[in-house]
């Protein structure tokens, strides 16, 4: 996975700045409680996959949960390890491939944010992946996708805004997902977005512009591919990670999310 916005993610800090407006706390309580409504206990343990910054990780650490997390950057890995030990608290952060890496120990709870499942372009690397991830899971631990809605596949409708700016510290950064110049491959369902990340502080300014494969999922898409997978059952759907928001065509639910539960026996 060596060309997914490599340039991009290499600035930890000012993507963390970026993405300030995720609402971390409520994002975690909806995975709480889907674990808890399918388990009937609390998990005890999660894991962020791709999880840039370790936002997540860090707040499940709070909780009192045991936190794992893994990015495939180098500098991403730095910055949330850095990030953790300012907060006082301590995550295990790896830095790997999602389609191939190994916990130290099974966790309850996983999920992967902000549809980074989009840099999974084959059937393969899906597959992989799910078996990865299953590996990593308790008896019956759920895995939780946030992935972009299929209306976004098939262009008949925009669920999330491709620009905007965040303000921290008087550190300025704005990002634009996507360019009209950008590619669609129909046949792989992949296009090559553009990102551009501009930053400006009191000590430098600048601009990234970097380019990557990522490729877009129907709902029976990857309903087919978790069954194939064999290691997971779908056993729930959302369209947000607010709470309430049911998967549909409704504007309101943005997302497809869906809920997969660790198949005991086959891994």
């Amino acid at each position: 996975m060596s060309d997914n916005h490599t340039q991009f993610y290499s600035r930890a800090k000012y993507y963390d700045i970026a993405f300030g407006f995720k609402n971390v706390p409520e994002e975690n309580q909806t995975l709480l409680d889907l674990y808890r409504k399918h388990n009937d206990r609390d998990a005890r343990s999660f894991m962020d996959i791709g999880a840039g910054p370790a936002s997540n990780a860090i707040e499940m650490a709070q909780r009192g949960l045991k936190s794992f997390a893994l990015d495939y950057s180098a500098e991403m890995v730095r910055y949330g390890l850095e990030k953790s030990r300012h907060a006082g608290l301590s995550i295990g952060y790896l830095q790997g491939d999602m389609r191939n890496f190994k916990l130290p120990e099974r966790v309850d709870l996983a999920a992967i944010f902000m549809d980074s499942t989009s840099y999974l372009i084959t059937n393969e690397d899906v597959i992989n992946h799910l078996r990865t991830v299953a590996k990593s899971l308790t008896k019956d631990g759920l895995y939780i996708l946030e992935m972009s809605h299929p209306r976004d596949a098939f262009k008949v409708g925009k669920s999330a805004g491709t620009e905007w700016t965040e303000r921290q510290d008087n550190i300025e950064v704005s990002v634009q997902w996507g360019d009209k110049s950008d590619t669609f491959d129909p046949i792989k369902q992949t296009t090559t977005v553009t990102a551009r990340l501009k930053y400006k502080s009191p000590r430098e300014q600048g601009e990234i512009v970097d380019r990557s494969e990522q490729r877009c999922f129907t709902f029976h898409e990857i309903d087919a591919l978790v069954r194939l997978s064999g290691c997971f059952k779908m056993i729930d759907i959302i369209g947000s990670l607010k709470p309430g928001v049911p998967f549909s065509n409704e504007q309101a639910c943005w997302r497809m999310i869906p809920v997969l539960m660790r198949l005991d026996g086959q891994i």
